[in-house]
């Protein structure tokens, strides 16, 4: 079980940078779905397979804002470096960059 927790942390944490909302919405109850049966096949009653898919999609959820904040967080961080590279610092004080 804590593989698998693991690997849906890890999924659902590049889903956030990668894909929208709505398709992650789509996979993450499909494999909810699978979980709860495969649980149910174990032998577990079906109240603990439907509480152990509702903790897996908020743990999917949670990580998939995660990821979704920290893609974008760095995106920003990125565009903040483009506008204080050196050849814009230049046009604010005046003075050419070396080499011109």
């Amino acid at each position: 079980m804590l593989k698998s927790t693991l690997i849906v942390i890890a999924v659902s944490f590049a889903a956030g940078a990668t894909i929208r909302a709505w398709a992650f919405a789509f996979f993450a109850f499909l494999l909810v779905a699978a979980l709860s049966v495969v649980i149910l096949l174990k032998g577990s009653s079906l109240t603990e397979a439907i509480a152990s898919g509702l903790q897996v999609l908020v743990l999917m959820e949670i990580c998939y804002l995660a990821g979704l904040f920290a893609f974008s967080l760095g995106g920003h961080i990125q565009k903040r470096r483009k506008k204080t590279s050196i050849a814009d610092r230049s046009h604010a004080t005046g003075k050419r960059p070396h080499g011109w």
